[in-house]
């Protein structure tokens, strides 16, 4: 995914910031056709890390027994939402019945998320049709023409599709499931030799998220940001700022003393929520695929 949504703020900062010049890293950054591709770049010592969901990391190691760890979970809830009309909203997981949801990708994070919200409820995932479609605000008229009942876009999406229609409803599925958080992974293999970039990298990272969640008003934020990088969300002041309060609720969602921290319970639920969604095999030990030994002290 190109670097062109807030959802990346905590690289973009750190770049843009010069966090990562700081600890001596000089930073770029590959866009990847989704999490397996993403995985095999870094375990083939293409890269150091990636970012990818709880979602995908856990089903892959799992499932296929990718030796990949997490080394810091830095948005603690989905970042995905549900946009709907607001004549008929879908509020909750038993709206989803009989509908026809747009999706961005089949099999995907976001597909995976939408039957981990159903499985909350004790819903059939079956009972609930799905089409790929757009992720951008222009998909809203298919819902409007009543062609689908909803669809999946970021956070920093659903803020301006709620700008510029009154008749916009969102559900947050973290309201709803543990599952859906974001994380740094590594190749287990390779972490003896990066360890210290690795280290490096999160401690950049946090930093950036340090500044951003005190910088009251985002002000600051945004002029160092767009020094860099522009954007359509970015360069909307009120879309931008709007959009960082929400992300900055999901990095915050454990407590200020656990950002960028994998916090066990949470990670051990996220796991179960799997299970009973029959995604992965039950009887595995979820604390054997993370660390926080590598993410900063706290504040």
């Amino acid at each position: 995914v190109p670097l062109t949504t807030l959802t990346y703020a905590p690289e973009l900062m750190a770049d843009a910031g010069g966090y990562f010049a700081d600890q001596g890293l000089d930073v770029s950054f590959q866009s990847t056709h989704g999490t397996a591709q993403a995985i095999q770049l870094v375990l083939a010592g293409s890269a150091p890390l990636s970012r990818i969901g709880q979602i995908e990391a856990v089903s892959h190691v799992v499932n296929a027994g990718a030796p990949i760890l997490n080394v810091g979970t830095v948005f603690k809830k989905s970042t995905i939402r549900f946009v709907s009309s607001a004549k008929a909203p879908l509020e909750q997981p038993k709206d989803f019945v009989g509908k026809l949801v747009g999706i961005p990708s089949e099999g995907g994070e976001s597909e995976t998320t939408l039957d981990l919200l159903l499985a909350s409820s004790g819903i059939d995932p079956k009972s609930v049709q799905r089409q790929v479609v757009g992720v951008g605000p222009g998909v809203f008229n298919l819902v409007e023409q009543g062609r689908i009942a909803g669809f999946m876009v970021s956070i920093d999406t659903a803020k301006i599709l709620e700008r510029q229609n009154p008749g916009v409803a969102v559900l947050n599925p973290g309201d709803f499931i543990q599952s859906g958080a974001q994380l740094y992974m590594v190749s287990r293999d390779d972490l003896a030799k990066n360890r210290d970039v690795v280290r490096k990298y999160l401690e950049a990272i946090y930093g950036a998220l340090k500044f951003m969640i005190a910088d009251d008003g985002f002000d600051k934020t945004l002029e160092i940001m767009r020094r860099k990088y522009s954007f359509a969300t970015l360069e909307d002041p009120d879309v931008a700022k709007e959009s960082l309060r929400e992300y900055v609720r999901v990095w915050t969602a454990e407590g200020t003393e656990n950002v960028l921290r994998t916090v066990p319970e949470s990670w051990r639920r996220g796991y179960e929520e799997l299970v009973h969604a029959g995604r992965v095999p039950a009887g595995k030990d979820p604390s054997e695929w993370f660390t926080n030994e590598l993410v900063p002290a706290g504040p």
